[in-house]
This record gives structure tokens, sequence and C-alpha cells, in this order.
């Protein structure tokens, strides 16, 4: 609470005399104070943006939300990751934590602290900032946690500031030393790989030496062979409702997996090699093509002759899903106790996910979750360009698709450790996804009470 100079609520009378209350306002002008008093309230907010380019879009954005809303403040502090999991619910349960966090989406995080009411449901907010309009419902769902605590359905629980996808990033000089033309569907891209082999160039850089790669490059595969108006199936999944991974289409992505490896197309001794060396090959020139995320962006914007395409279109598949998320969703916690302090912390939250901020993520050479279509991007950075023109349609699709490791707390291992298994010739396509199947039966079976 600012203190401010409370003039007396009444002042004796005098026969014509209104000095006493001139010489007041006078004086609380000069000294820059108020007649009335002053109500600040202050919000504190915890962020993961703790790179220097993501410090410097928040805390503009801070001060800008500040100005534009007088008397009141936003605290904020940076924290790591894992400070969003076990510190941020003690901090909440003590009752100390902040008004805003960034939340870890999934049942471990964000759905312990729904479990436990340590969130606050934001429906009548988005409501009122439009962000069902703004958001697909396929990056909205992420954050919804009904009252039987199902993923994926029910309120909404946080919005996210920024967003990600795995596609397939290519160098162009490679490509037209090579004779070959960017590759718009699956068929071309399959001959471009033969083409390159054949050339002694390497056609597909790969790093599967700390896990999750091998899984998206599985998920794309997969994902890319489904319709986002039919993305039903794949959604009941991730969401527990249940089905299958015994599913063709898997199986297919397996073996094309399979068939790759075993024609050489990945870059050598790829097994033993992590994926940010495997970046930094692909970075120099050392392979045509690198599937993979938009979080290589910044790394990749010195070589003007990268870009980035969603994959190679299956012939049949008009808007395909695409594998992608978005960053810690923002979430209005349990120690914003009064209406004013819920209704400033949902004020800040839709501020960071505006159009301006927006354009200033896009600036600092980050991908925003929202997706404008008349946003103006910086020039110096085509690579950018060629993300957020692939964003903006994922978006128009609603064809955000996923890491498939969410489905179960363990399928990322089991992923991982069954990809090395078929690439080294150890397990059948089919085996794979009975496999998955295993893990994910077995947890839903965990769920039932």
């Amino acid at each position: 609470m600012s203190k401010a100079l409370h003039a007396p609520r009444h002042f004796r009378k005098t026969t014509g005399n209104r000095a006493p209350r001139t010489l007041l306002s006078l004086l609380a002008l000069t000294l820059g104070l108020s007649l009335n008093p002053v109500h600040a309230e202050t919000i504190a907010a915890w962020d993961i943006y703790n790179y220097p380019s993501q410090t410097a879009v928040i805390d503009q954005a801070i001060k800008d939300f500040e100005a534009q809303n007088p008397g009141e403040k936003i605290s904020r502090t940076v924290h790591s990751f894992d400070d969003t999991r076990i510190p941020l619910k003690l901090a909440l349960s003590s009752g100390e934590g902040p008004q805003v966090a960034q939340v870890n989406q999934g049942g471990g995080d964000m759905g312990a602290l729904v479990k436990e009411k340590l969130l606050l449901p934001m429906d009548d907010y988005a409501k009122q900032y439009g962000w069902e309009t703004r958001f697909p419902s396929s990056i909205l769902k992420r954050n919804r946690w009904s009252d039987k605590q199902d993923f994926g359905s029910g309120h909404l629980y946080g919005v996210a500031s920024l967003g990600e996808m795995v596609g397939l990033y290519y160098n162009k000089a490679v490509l037209d030393k090579a004779g070959i033309a960017v590759p718009k569907t699956l068929p071309e891209f399959e001959a471009a790989l033969a083409k390159l082999k054949q050339q002694g160039t390497v056609p597909i850089m790969l790093g599967l030496l700390d896990g999750s790669v091998g899984a998206q490059l599985l998920s794309t595969l997969w994902e890319e062979q489904i319709e986002s108006s039919d993305r039903k199936t794949l959604d009941d999944l991730i969401y527990d409702v249940g089905g299958t991974f015994k599913d063709s289409k898997l199986v297919k992505a397996a073996q094309t997996m399979q068939d790759w490896n075993k024609k050489g197309y990945f870059f050598p001794g790829y097994q033993g090699m992590g994926r940010d060396d495997a970046a930094s090959l692909f970075q120099n020139g050392q392979a045509a093509f690198f599937i993979s995320g938009t979080w290589y962006m910044g790394q990749f914007k010195p070589n003007k002759d990268i870009h980035f395409s969603a994959m190679p279109a299956v012939p049949g598949v008009k808007a395909p899903l695409m594998v992608g998320g978005t960053d810690l969703p923002f979430s209005i916690t349990i120690t914003a106790k009064t209406k004013e302090q819920q209704d400033i912390a949902a004020k800040y939250i839709n501020y960071i996910v505006s159009d301006k901020v927006a354009t200033a993520w896009l600036n600092a050479g980050f991908l925003p979750a929202s997706a404008d279509k008349n946003a103006k991007l910086p020039a110096d950075n085509p690579l950018l360009a060629d993300i957020y023109k692939v964003w903006t349609t994922v978006n128009t699709n609603d064809g955000l698709g996923h890491y498939v490791d969410w489905a179960t707390p363990t399928m990322g291992d089991a992923l991982n450790a069954n990809v090395q298994l078929l690439l080294a010739n150890r397990l059948t396509p089919q085996q794979l996804t009975e496999k998955l199947d295993e893990n994910y039966q077995q947890y839903l079976k965990t769920l039932k009470h």
C-alpha cells in the first residue's frame, strides 16, 4: 500500500477564507502527492524466462503493463524449470507462493496442483479476453482438467505465451549443389534421400544418444499421416481416454525409420551422438536435412542457407498433424485470494499473450503461441519467417499434434529404449507398437479406481 497525504475530512468554517485547502493543495502538488488515497496492488509472478533476450521481453512487457494500469504492480522473479514443480507446490501449499506462475503441463505437475485446489479455473477470463478465439482448442486443451481429474477436458487452468513444433530443417545450398529441389511430398523426399546418399552427401542428420530425438522422429512420421480433422483417436490416447498404440500408421512410421536406417540415410555414428552435437553439425553443412524442433532456430539463424518447412506431405493427407506444443502456461494460483488480485493476475496474463508481446517475441527470435497472420516479422530473420508461416497454417487447421511421451509417465523411457532397438534391427515395427501399447494399457489400469 503506497503512502498518501490524506486531507482532513472537515475544515473549521471560516468567513470566506479558503486558504487552508488551497495551501494544502499547493503543498501536495509541490511534493508530487495526491489528496486522495492511492491503492496499489502488487501481484507476484514466477516465470522461467532466464535467457537475456527472454528476460528483456518480459521486463518490457511488465513496464508497459504497469504504465497502462496505474496502481497495479507486477513483482517478477525468474525460476528454473525445476522450481515450477515441487518448490512451487510447497510455496502454494504454505500460502507464500506467487499469484501468477508458469506451470508444467501434465498429471504430475498441473494435474497435481489442480487436484489439491492450488490453481484457480480461468474459464470466465477466457471468455472475457477471447482466449478461446485467439488460440485453437488443440493448444488450450493441454491446460484443461475436469473436476474428476480428466486431462484435456473441463476447466482451463493456463494460457501459454510461446509455441514450438517439430518439422523439417533443410540446407538449401546442399540441395542446390546436389541438383535437388525442395521436396513437397513424401515420395519426393525419399527420392531426394536416395539421390543424396548416391552422391556421397549425408541425407539426414540425427543424434540419438540423449533420447527424445528418436521419439520425435517416430512421432513426426506417425502424425503426418493423420488429418487434423481426424485427430480424436490420437487425442484420446494422449489425454488418457483410451485406445491402442497398435496402430497401422504407427507401424508404417516405424517401418519407414527402419528402412531409412538400413539404406544409410542417417549420419554415420548417430547412435553415439547427442542431439545438440547433431544440430551443430547440421548447422555447419554436414547434412541436407534435420528433423527437429523450432527451439534450434536461434542457433541456426546465422546460416542463411537453412530453412524450415512442415514434413513433405503424405499423399492423400491435406492438413496433417504436426508434433509440437507450447511452453509452460501461465496460471492463476490460490494465493490470489481477492477478486481484485485475480482480475489483475488475469489482466497481466492476457497482456503477456497479447499481439503486442507476441510481436516482441518475434523480434527477439521466438515463436509466440498465438498465430497472427498479419504479424510484422523481423526482416533479418528469414528462418523465423519460414517457421511462422508453418505455425499459422498449423493453428488455422487446429493441427498441433502431440509429444507422444505425454501418454504415460514412463512413455518417454519406453519410446527411447524401443526406438534404439528398432534401429538396431532387434525389434520389428509391429513389436515396437506392441511394447508401447503394453506400457499404455498398464498405465490406464492404474487410473481406474
